[in-house]
């Protein structure tokens, strides 16, 4: 099995070179344009008023977000913020709110604005850049499922994309997956037998779950499994 590769690529940070929140991927003007719409509406709950909203500035904000698309961010804000009215506000209030995060979080200003469009190809990283997954991360892999001296593994397999919901898979996901090309890592899996996993060896799969990685070893909490095409 691979594991080294994977520790390898994972201490690099795993992924390609592309556009990250350390390249100054919104403006000043639009921070500051954020933050009267965070002292005027978020600041109500996340400076007191509720005390179970998610800090929003400091290391805990970053790990929660850091190694995934600032798209898993700025849809978690447009679709379920403000609290006790999601989704109300405009796109361009939105857009200015997630910059006024990333500068109060340290990231860089830079000259052009951020927009919806382009959060999907922007990466939240921490502020050394990319690094391995945060401990339970949430992963979709996909690769070939095989039984091997008693414990299930992921073959052939893609490196981990941090996903927001792993519990589940909508068509869209899983037709991803079915197009996706084999990859050179191996994973453990680990809770699986609740998914029946005999039904679906030596077939394509794609595998949602808790990643982690320790004593050298790439393991998958398995929380979602479905066959992801034919062959493997």
């Amino acid at each position: 099995m691979r594991f080294l590769l994977v520790s390898c690529l994972l201490a690099t940070g795993f992924v390609q070179a592309q556009t990250t929140t350390l390249d100054g991927v919104y403006t000043t003007a639009q921070a500051q344009r954020g933050a009267r719409t965070y002292k005027t509406i978020c600041a109500n709950c996340h400076e007191g008023g509720e005390p179970d909203a998610a800090p929003l500035f400091g290391g805990d904000f970053v790990e929660r977000w850091r190694e995934a698309p600032l798209a898993f961010l700025y849809g978690f804000i447009s679709k379920e913020m403000p609290s006790d009215e999601p989704g109300t506000l405009s796109t361009p209030v939105y857009q200015d709110a997630v910059a006024y995060l990333l500068q109060q979080n340290g990231y860089p200003a830079g000259a052009k604005e951020i927009t919806a469009q382009q959060v999907a190809d922007i990466r939240l990283v921490g502020e050394k850049g990319a690094a391995p997954l945060p401990a339970s991360a949430l992963v979709r892999l996909v690769g070939c499922l095989q039984s091997a001296d008693g414990n299930w593994q992921l073959q052939r397999a893609t490196l981990p994309e941090r996903v927001r919901t792993a519990d589940a898979s909508t068509p869209e996901e899983v037709a991803l997956s079915a197009s996706t090309a084999a990859g050179e890592a191996s994973y453990l899996l680990q809770r699986i037998e609740s998914f029946s996993p005999a039904k679906l060896q030596g077939k394509k799969v794609q595998a949602k779950g808790m990643f982690d990685i320790a004593s050298g070893k790439a393991t998958l909490g398995v929380l979602s499994l479905v066959a992801a095409g034919d062959g493997c």
